[in-house]
């Protein structure tokens, strides 16, 4: 077989094949035309070791192998370049029984270079003969390592592709490769059977032509220049690397290819080799997914909600156009910077450490939500409703963060509005149950101010009398009756208090015997026991007193007011209960023996204005409906088996959350 036939015989081997068949033919097929032993394809993996990808022994494979680069002649391979030693390998190289040279006469060795001239592995070729044609061995040492090295390079390339399939979900199909080899005037001398499907034309159609059949204008006329250039001088910046250049395929149609091209030398004559590949369907998918990215942009932008695209660590990889208008921003401002560090939060080093906080949760897996305050461009601050959900890949791993945020100042401002609205209708009928009790409190201050004045006139006539020894006495009593008098006035004024609504952390049984106190003064007019059942070991709540008391003192007043409408003729009390639910929870149940609450009733008992009452406006339950909601409780009724009905409501119980809060 000729040099020439021998270069042609290897060019064409096996195209469309897998990475390792490729390799693996490659291999069987150099060492055959070669007359050698083995042949193996290898890669660098550092620390002066490299490690074989593709090995051909004794024509069969051979087992991936490991080695030590020191000492051998693949270390000159890596050093200088194409290295051949024609004979007597074991007595210019001390080879190891674990070396891939051991046993063998002759070596041909090219190294393998990437895209950008870094060499990467080697090709080698051992002999159990000496080498008749070391240029021959050369040249198609070289041509291999071309070959090889397109493959490489390609296989890395798919690999990249398949990393960028997060965002783009563009699926890059890989062509077939063609090999074409060129003698030194630039015409075709081997044109394989990939070429042929990618250009369209038999290999005896190109055979013998000048390799410009197969480009474009004006790439045509300047490539006889540039070979021409290049024999001479040798100046040329296409050899040993690749590049993406336009192509002509027999029809004339246009398409792009990418290019790695080597020069290799036979018997003195200086030939070249080229490695294609068709990236028609890469570009086009490049231009879907750029096309996809426009329309991703068009839907982002045009989202109601204020959206950010952060990587895990919090830094800002998109924001959508009505974020950025949000607060007069352009995107060079915040692209690239951490979330807290933006000048959406900058005004804030509070809220910009919870920024913090909530990116690590979210980095977590977990999803975050709270109110937080923005500046507008006018410099007036915006409440926002901002939310941090994390985004996962199919194996469950957070790949980025998405955070979505929507102006609720009109709503806060209406929620607030509505707050002092009720509080005053809460006012206002806390004064109207006042006046309503006006009798019975009048007779609990009375007996007080009665007593004192009795007292009084009982100390006067001791003094007169010059008996001093029991003024202690009468004294201590005119404190404790005052005190009386001055708890019920004390009472009545924190019931008529109007103001902002103010949450404490307060024992629970407490504050409703309070208002149980308040209602007994009531009570006593109508000969009615109240009848308080405390709970053990209640947890505080978090609640505004006053208006607990005031929905307390409704359900007292209604219940006393359905046993007289009754005309209970038994033993009358009204039973009140505090205690603890699973809910963690606490219960405060009133309890009658009226008549209970007829069905007709039912679905209007909390509407406003609705009563059955002859007198009073029907906002007392509409009112503690509202008052027990606000507080994250919930107010409810049931009829007694043995007569009357039972008003109840529940607060949530203080955890330590809201104790901090407090």
């Amino acid at each position: 077989m000729t040099p020439s036939q021998q270069v042609r015989e290897l060019a064409t081997t096996v195209p469309g094949a897998t990475t390792d068949e490729l390799l693996h033919k490659l291999l069987a097929d150099l060492t055959a035309l070669m007359g050698a032993r083995r042949g193996y394809v290898t890669e660098v993996i550092g620390h002066g070791k490299s490690r074989t990808i593709a090995s051909w022994e004794d024509n069969q494979r051979g087992p991936v192998r490991t080695y030590a680069v020191r000492g051998t002649p693949c270390a000159a391979v890596l050093r200088y370049g194409v290295q051949v030693v024609d004979c007597e390998l074991g007595e210019r190289y001390s080879l190891q029984e674990s070396s891939l040279g051991y046993g063998c006469d002759s070596f041909v060795g090219s190294p393998i270079v990437d895209r950008s001239g870094e060499t990467i592995g080697q090709l080698c070729i051992f002999g159990a003969k000496p080498v008749n044609d070391p240029e021959m061995a050369s040249a198609l040492v070289s041509l291999a390592a071309v070959r090889v090295s397109a493959e490489l390079e390609h296989r890395q390339q798919e690999a990249s592709l398949a990393r960028s399939e997060a965002y783009s979900k563009a699926i890059v199909a890989t062509a077939a490769d063609g090999i074409i080899t060129l003698n030194a005037k630039g015409r075709v001398e081997s044109f394989n059977r990939a070429a042929e499907d990618m250009f369209g034309y038999e290999a005896e159609e190109v055979l013998g032509k000048d390799i410009n059949v197969l480009m474009p204008k004006p790439y045509q006329d300047a490539h006889t220049g540039y070979i021409e250039r290049y024999t001479k001088t040798g100046e040329g910046s296409i050899f040993g690397q690749g590049r993406e250049v336009p192509a002509r395929r027999k029809d004339g149609s246009i398409f792009p290819i990418y290019l790695a091209a080597s020069e290799i030398l036979i018997d003195g004559d200086l030939c070249f080799a080229g490695i294609i590949r068709d990236i028609s369907e890469q570009k086009a998918a490049e231009e879907s997914l750029r096309a996809t990215e426009r329309r991703f942009r068009a839907v982002f932008d045009q989202r109601l909600q204020l959206v950010r695209v952060l990587s895990t660590d919090g830094i800002v990889l998109e924001a959508n156009q009505k974020s950025l208008d949000f607060a007069g921003l352009q995107r060079d401002e915040v692209i690239g910077c951490y979330l807290w560090d933006t000048p959406w939060w900058s005004h804030s080093p509070e809220l910009q450490q919870r920024l913090r906080d909530a990116v690590s949760s979210a980095a977590k897996g977990t999803a975050v939500q709270f109110e937080a305050t923005c500046p507008r461009p006018n410099g007036d601050m915006a409440t926002l409703d901002f939310s941090l959900r994390p985004i996962t890949d199919n194996a469950g791993q957070v790949v980025f963060l998405v955070t979505e945020s929507h102006d609720i100042t009109e709503q806060k401002v209406a929620e607030e509005e509505a707050r002092h609205h009720r509080e005053r209708i809460a006012h206002v009928s806390r004064l109207s149950t006042l006046g309503e009790m006006a009798a019975g409190i009048a007779h609990e201050i009375n007996q007080p101010l009665t007593a004192i004045s009795l007292f009084a006139q009982a100390g006067s006539r001791l003094i007169e009398a010059g008996n001093f020894e029991k003024m202690n006495d009468v004294c201590h009593k005119l404190n404790e009756h005052a005190l009386r008098a001055s708890d019920v006035v004390e009472r009545m004024q924190t019931m008529a208090r109007q103001g902002e609504s103010v949450k404490e952390t307060v024992d629970c049984n407490d504050l409703i015997e309070s208002a149980v106190r308040l209602a007994e003064s009531e009570a006593r007019i109508y000969d009615i026991q109240i009848e308080f059942d405390k709970g053990n070991g209640l947890p505080p709540v978090s609640v505004d007193g006053v208006q607990i008391q005031q929905v307390t003192l409704n359900l007292l007043r209604n219940a006393m007011e359905a046993m007289l409408a009754a005309n209970c003729c038994q033993e009358k009390s009204v039973a009140i209960r505090t205690w603890i639910r699973e809910e963690n929870e606490i219960e405060v149940a009133v309890s009658d023996c009226g008549r209970g609450v007829a069905e007709k009733n039912v679905d209007k008992l909390f509407t406003p204005f609705s009563t059955t009452k002859k007198s009073g406006m029907g906002m007392g339950l509409s009112i503690s409906q509202a008052i027990v909601r606000a507080h994250g409780g919930r107010i409810d009724f049931r009829n007694n088996d043995a007569g009357g009905a039972t008003f109840w409501f529940t607060l949530p119980a203080c955890t330590s959350e809201t104790s901090d809060e407090q």
